[in-house]
């Protein structure tokens, strides 16, 4: 009964925070895939607690135990990964507003919630709650190996929104999530062949010039 009220009052919270007609946002799951997706760079492994805020959280480390199981389908195995127990919750906030995000959502349970805090095109301030077997269509059975309930979530919006922090809750151990990711950020081994490419371009440019110059 408990659990029906908690739903029903979070189902209001979703509808009371609904965007305008004409903006909406879009989660999408891709059962067993591992983030990052196509475009997206991780900016948070949960190597440790840095940047989260919260009680009743953990940094945990496989093998799966009464905290906490790895979302299966995180990549590479083996790595720590987020846990929120029962009664928890942790809150991530972006250093800037960001269009889109995803991450490793293990053993989807019908007890995790998700809130996602976010700003229309104008500036309001919303939030949407993402509720496993509600509106976030899933088994939400917890379990630990399947691809139904280990996946990539993605969040991003259809008319220009952006999201500022996320807050995750858990009524039962545990909410796991891992390999948070944002779009458009590129590895510093990027950043550094990127360097090195326009240093090159500018050197067959000067090249180019003294061609002329001496022609």
């Amino acid at each position: 009964m408990k659990k029906t009220l908690l739903v029903a009052a979070l189902a209001a919270a979703v509808l009371a925070a609904a965007a305008p007609a004409s903006a909406a946002i879009v989660y999408e799951f891709a059962p067993g895939a591992p983030s990052p997706g196509a475009g997206y760079t991780v900016i948070n492994t949960f190597d440790s607690t840095a940047g989260i805020t919260g009680i009743n959280f953990e940094i945990k480390v496989p093998p799966a135990d009464g905290y906490g199981a790895p979302p299966a389908n995180s990549v590479p195995t083996g790595t720590p990964y987020l846990s929120v127990l029962g009664g928890g919750n942790a809150t991530i906030t972006f250093a800037a507003p960001v269009t889109s995000f995803q991450f490793d959502w293990g053993s989807v349970d019908y007890y995790n919630t998700l809130f996602i805090n976010w700003k229309t095109i104008g500036g309001q301030t919303r939030t949407n709650a993402v509720i496993p077997g509600f509106n976030f269509p899933s088994a939400a059975n917890g379990n630990q190996v399947l691809p139904g309930t280990n996946g990539l979530f993605t969040v991003r919006g259809t008319e220009g929104e952006t999201f500022t922090s996320i807050k995750l809750t858990s009524d039962a151990n545990s909410f796991e999530i891992d390999n948070l990711a944002i779009p458009g950020v590129p590895e510093p081994t990027t950043w550094g062949l990127m360097i090195m490419g326009f240093g090159g371009i500018g050197a067959m440019l000067r090249r180019r010039r003294q061609a002329v110059a001496f022609a």
